[in-house]
C-alpha cells in the first residue's frame, strides 16, 4: 500500500491552497490569493472569476512577487490547454482566416497554411523567417488578405521576441 495520505472528499474542498484569480476574460484580480476569497464575478466587466483550470481544476499559480507572469499565464501549467481568456483570443483569430477564406473564396491549401501559420504563433514555434515566407506564399496564391489577419495574431497573441523579429519585414506593425 503507498503512503499516500487519505483524502476525504467533503475535506479536500476545505482545505485548499492560495491561487492566483483572474476572470474568464483575463483580467487579474489577485496574485495570491486567499482561499476564502468571495468575489465571483470580475468588477470590470462582469466575468466569472476563475480560482483553477476550467478544463482539469488545478489551482491558478500564485505568485505573492508578482514577478513571474506579467501578464498572467496563457496554458494551463497542469494541463496545456488555453485559460478562457487566450482561447477566445484563438477562437476570435480562427474565425477571422475562416471569413476572409471563405470571402475570398480561399482553396483548402491556402485556408490549411494560414492556419498552420496561426497555429505555430499560437504554440510559440513560429519561425520569424518562416511566418514571412508563409504570408508571401499565400498572397502569391491570391490570399492578399491573409497578411492583415496573421500580423494581427502576432500583435494579440504573438510574444514580444516574434514581434521584434518580424519588425523589419513589417514596419510599423507591432
Amino acid at each position: 500500500m503507498p503512503d499516500e495520505p487519505i483524502v476525504l472528499p467533503g475535506l479536500a474542498e476545505e482545505r485548499r491552497e492560495p491561487s492566483a484569480a483572474v476572470c474568464a476574460s483575463g483580467h487579474l484580480l489577485a496574485w495570491s490569493l486567499d482561499p476564502s476569497f468571495a468575489l465571483d464575478f470580475c468588477p470590470k466587466c462582469g466575468e466569472p472569476v476563475l480560482r483553477s483550470c476550467p478544463h482539469c481544476r488545478a489551482p491558478l499559480p500564485p505568485d505573492p512577487e508578482m514577478l513571474q507572469w506579467v501578464p498572467y499565464h496563457s496554458n494551463c501549467i497542469a494541463c496545456g490547454k488555453p485559460y478562457p481568456w487566450r482561447a477566445a483570443e484563438i477562437a476570435r483569430a480562427k474565425r477571422t482566416l475562416a471569413e476572409h477564406a471563405e470571402v475570398e473564396a480561399w482553396e483548402a491549401p491556402l485556408h490549411a497554411r494560414a492556419a498552420e501559420i496561426l497555429d505555430d504563433i499560437v504554440a510559440e514555434r513560429a519561425a520569424p523567417s518562416a511566418i514571412v515566407a508563409g504570408l508571401r506564399w499565400l498572397a502569391a496564391h491570391g490570399a492578399e488578405s491573409a497578411t492583415p489577419a496573421i500580423l494581427d495574431v502576432v500583435d494579440r497573441l504573438g510574444t514580444a521576441e516574434l514581434k521584434q523579429a518580424l519588425r523589419p519585414s513589417f514596419p510599423g506593425s507591432f
